[in-house]
This record gives C-alpha cells, structure tokens and sequence, in this order.
C-alpha cells in the first residue's frame, strides 16, 4: 500500500489530469476545423496549440504515475497481474510521450516554421507521414492501455468495496478503448469519430474522477 501522501498526489495529479484535458478540450473546440493538410499543419504551430501539446506532454507524465499509482496500491496481492499492469501502463507512457515529444518540438515548432519561410510541398508530406506513423503506433498504445485497464479490473477484487469504483472507471476505459481501436484498425463503426470527439472529455471526467475518489478514501 503506498503512503497517504503518495495517495494524496495521486488524487490531486488525476483532477489536474481532467484540468488539462478539459484545455484540450477548449482549444479544439475554440480554433476553426482545418480542411486541408496545409491548414492542419500551420494551425499546429498556433501558440495556443503549442501550449495545448506542452500541457499535455507533461500531463501524460502524471496519467502514467496515477495509473501505476493504483497498481502498486494492489501488487502484493497479485504480483502477477500488478506486474502485468505496471509493465503495460510505462509502454502506455513511453509510447506516448515519444509521439507528442515529436509532435510538439518538430512537427509544431519546426515543420509549421519552415512551411512559412518556404511553402515545400515535401514540409507537408513529412508532416503526413508523421501522422500515418502516428497513427500506426497508437496500435501498441491503446493495446497496451487496454491490457492495464482490464489488469487493474481484475486486481480491484472488492473487498475493500471502495474497489468497486475503481473497477467501474477501469473498466470504463477499457471499454473505450476496445471501442475505438475496433472502429480505427477494424474497420467496424462501433465509436466513430465524430460521436468520440463529442464524448471524449466527459469519457476522461467519467474515468479520472473516481480514481482520484478511490485515492481518497481507500485505506
């Protein structure tokens, strides 16, 4: 069991998790839609999209020490499959800060740059390419959160029944990402884009705000 102070951070980096994402949140909404590639890739380099990609780099850090935060909290119970979590939710981490470390430092701060001082059609095809790329390593990402998820619904066995919270909001997300990764890399419609971008943020909220309760009171 980890320290109260531990657990405390815990639940205090969670709701700032939500905070963050809830900016996310506004600048999609607030900044037009672009159409075309060329337009996607100069609004990237907007200062409010920058601070956007820069909140969020540094929020993934806190996701992933909440995450294994609440695996270590039941890994002496079942080190297997706490272990299993803990490996699963740092693979999350690396993976994810790899893509919007690149993300941020060239393809918001360098390419957009470049693209004004030289309209290159070769600037936007790099760009594309980093989003194919994206996109193709967001498969071990999702899958690897997706095993954690499940891991943390089979380690959160009530009693206590205060782990029946943190079942439901694991399983939650495990929910969500099934969902999405059937719709993009099956091929089948189940959360389609448009209904995930409406609901992604409420999702967070749904999931991130009964694990910081979880740090609160379990004991």
């Amino acid at each position: 069991m980890l320290r109260p102070r531990v657990r405390t951070a815990a639940a205090v980096v969670a709701v700032l998790y939500i905070g963050v994402q809830a900016f996310q949140d506004y600048v999609y909404r607030t900044l037009p839609t672009p159409t075309t590639p060329v337009e996607e890739l100069l609004q990237g380099g907007e200062p409010l999209h920058v601070v956007r990609s820069a909140a969020m780099l540094f929020a993934i850090v806190g996701a992933v020490f909440v995450y294994a935060a609440v695996a270590a909290c039941r890994v002496r119970a079942r080190p297997l499959v706490g272990g299993v979590a803990l490996a699963c939710f740092y693979t999350f981490g690396l993976l994810e800060l790899g893509l919007r470390s690149v993300e941020l430092f060239w393809v918001q701060l360098q390419l957009p740059a470049e693209y004004a001082a030289r309209p290159d059609p070769a600037i936007v095809e790099r760009f594309t390419t980093f989003q194919a790329i994206q996109g193709a390593l967001y498969f071990p990402l999702l899958l690897a959160m997706l095993i954690g998820s499940l891991a943390i619904v089979a380690l959160a066995k009530p009693p206590p029944r205060i782990d029946r919270v943190l079942q439901v909001a694991f399983a939650l997300n495990a929910l969500r990402i099934a969902a999405r990764m059937l719709t993009e890399y099956a091929g089948i419609a189940v959360f389609p884009s448009a209904a995930y971008e409406q609901l992604y943020l409420a999702i967070v909220v749904a999931v991130h705000a009964p694990i910081a309760y979880w740090f609160v009171r379990v004991r």
